[in-house]
């Protein structure tokens, strides 16, 4: 077994299971939800034998494997997150679900969009966020990984381009600085998200 092979919802799962206090009562937590075992009536040497396949744990999640087709759940998704070809409604949805908690299989659906279709335009919305439970874990990290590094590089040329036009104006030096001020200060709000989730 290796993370390829966890999902999005079995790794959120995952991460609540992680807060059990006791050591055994985690690991069987574990086996369960990831080997769909039921250990009670499995004898230990068994159980230790399904537990080598969980070896994999120890290791990072790549967050490397971008795509830009995947099936999920027998439906067919392209991947269009280069922020040059988002509209407006994308980035708008996007950034609402970066301020919310536990909010990947949001973000993730803003950039998966079942083949045939435009964003949000004749296809079940909240079909796509469920089917993103299901999405490969390493998929959806690197993924969201992605759209968080573009959002933020988009977001720091802004401010730097904002910057050096009122720099540029003929404004009044306390007028011009407060502004620079509002514009990075509205730099770091839309940033914060951002780092909040990547530090879950």
């Amino acid at each position: 077994m290796k993370w390829s092979d966890v999902t999005l919802k079995q790794f959120l799962e995952l991460k609540d299971i992680m807060q059990i206090e006791d050591e055994t009562d985690r690991t069987i937590a574990i086996a369960e939800l990831l080997l769909g075992l039921d250990v009670s009536n499995l004898p230990l040497s068994e159980f230790n034998k399904k537990m080598k396949e969980l070896s994999f744990l120890k290791e990072e999640i790549p967050n490397n494997h971008i795509v830009r087709k995947v099936e999920i759940n027998n439906r067919k998704y392209n991947i269009d997150a280069l922020l040059g070809r988002v509209s407006t409604a994308q980035y708008v949805d996007f950034t609402n679900y970066m301020k919310e908690e536990d909010n990947i299989t949001k973000v993730l659906s803003v950039f998966f969009i079942p083949n045939g279709h435009r964003y949000n335009d004749g296809y079940d919305m909240e079909q796509v966020i469920k089917d993103m439970e299901s999405l490969p874990v390493d998929i959806a990290i690197s993924e969201s990984f992605f759209f968080s590094r573009q959002f933020a590089a988009f977001i720091k040329i802004f401010q730097s381009s904002s910057i050096k036009n009122l720099e540029k104006t003929e404004l009044p030096k306390e007028v011009k600085e407060n502004l620079i001020q509002v514009v990075e200060d509205s730099v770091n709000l839309a940033l914060s998200p951002l780092s909040l989730n990547s530090a879950k």
